[in-house]
């Protein structure tokens, strides 16, 4: 059974593009096209997988279909195409899953539906479903961070206010500046105070930093025993400066580098929610680990019926963070289950985990990094981590 996508343009020139694409795709993707004022009669009639939207439509158009489209079907993937430079499109971030540049490759646009459908499929699974339904609560955010991203969705966001909230906390404030000082970051000069971190690290690398510290800060980490806390964060550290360098190597887009380095330090949140609030079979979990010799994701997938990648890739949606991130923690150790064809955080943060567990064994997905053309890449990857790790020793 095909999927269903809907396409909405007013622009003739565009349609044809879109119909041109999706051709192709007969036997997988049923596409609709439909102008702007008849996208709702088509929302209201049929239940679509998918929705591609061009956001350059008349009046609010293009909120209100993306706002509709989610309220009757939170789980299709919503898809926009904007032309650069246009303003309005900056209130259709939060309610699209992507936002791509109008015109986009053929290729691009097909890879990035595949792989959003494919993620809000894997979100809304009955054993993932299952499972956070057995967690007492759901880890919050907490007032301070709260407050810091309040400030910074302001254009004109105040340094020192960002700085002073950052500084209330002593532990969110000491893992900042260790981290803005940090080859993650390759700060030109080092940061010694927080208001300097936030004016160096930018808006949106200073809110992500600042959750990543905040959630692994509210722990108690004597309580999780055997569960090292402290083990999991330099793990999560050392694979985010990997994943970036990775990145940088294969020239990737500024974005695609952030959001690989991102992703290594959210690799294994939801290791660290099941170890908290499941504490009696996260124990069976670490036995099996150590008895058994199976990995994490083996050993949970038997107790629990999914993984801690799943578990963390829902909180990062819960969250609202960008779907690079929520793909790169859903797949990172089975990336083959992601469609596409293309370098993406994912890949970067899959290669780093693998290589800095080599030791224990650790391989990579060979088959993935086929399909990508990389096979051959993984070497000098493996050489960007003995430079770091060299690097590093005193």
């Amino acid at each position: 059974m095909s999927r269903r996508v809907l396409v909405v343009t007013d622009d003739p020139a565009v349609r044809r593009a879109l119909r041109d694409t999706f051709a192709p795709l007969v036997a997988e993707w049923e596409a609709t096209f439909s102008s702007g004022t008849e996208a709702v009669k088509h929302l209201l009639g049929l239940r679509f997988d998918a929705l591609v939207l061009d956001a350059h439509l008349p009046a609010n158009g293009a909120t209100e279909l993306l706002t509709e489209g989610r309220r009757r079907n939170p789980s299709m993937a919503r898809v926009v195409l904007a032309a650069p430079g246009r303003t309005e499109v900056i209130g259709l971030v939060a309610l699209a899953h992507r936002v791509l540049p109008r015109p986009c490759p053929p290729d691009e646009l097909v890879g990035v539906i595949q792989r959003t459908y494919s993620l809000r499929e894997l979100l809304n699974s009955p054993s993932l479903a299952a499972l956070v339904g057995r967690l007492t609560t759901i880890p919050a955010l907490s007032a301070v961070y709260t407050r810091i991203s309040e400030e910074l969705a302001f254009p004109d966001f105040s340094l020192a206010t960002v700085g002073g909230l950052v500084a209330q906390d002593l532990g969110i404030s000491a893992k900042l500046l260790q981290m803005a000082n940090s080859a993650l970051v390759g700060l030109r000069r080092p940061a010694s105070t927080p208001s300097q971190a936030v004016r160096i690290l930018g808006a949106d690398l200073t809110r992500t930093l600042v959750l990543a510290v905040d959630l692994f800060s509210h722990y108690n980490p004597y309580a999780l025993r055997p569960f090292s806390i402290e083990a999991l964060w330099e793990h999560s550290q050392a694979v985010a400066e990997l994943a970036a360098a990775i990145a940088v190597a294969e020239r990737a887009e500024e974005r695609v580098i952030r959001e690989s380095a991102l992703a290594g330090l959210f690799l294994d949140i939801g290791r660290l929610t099941l170890a908290s609030q499941l504490t009696g079979p996260y124990k069976e979990i670490l036995a099996l680990m150590r008895h058994q010799h199976l990995s994490a994701v083996a050993a949970e997938t038997r107790v629990l019926g999914t993984s801690h990648a799943e578990v963390g890739a829902y909180l990062l949606g819960l969250w609202g963070l960008p779907d690079g991130l929520v793909e790169a923690v859903a797949w990172h150790h089975q990336p083959s289950g992601c469609p596409g064809t293309v370098f993406t955080p994912l890949t970067a943060v899959h290669a780093a985990d693998a290589i800095l567990q080599e030791d224990e064994g650790a391989e990579p997905d060979w088959a993935y990094l086929e399909r990508l053309g990389l096979r051959s890449r993984y070497s000098e990857w493996k050489g960007l981590a003995r430079e770091r790790t060299s690097a590093h020793v005193p």
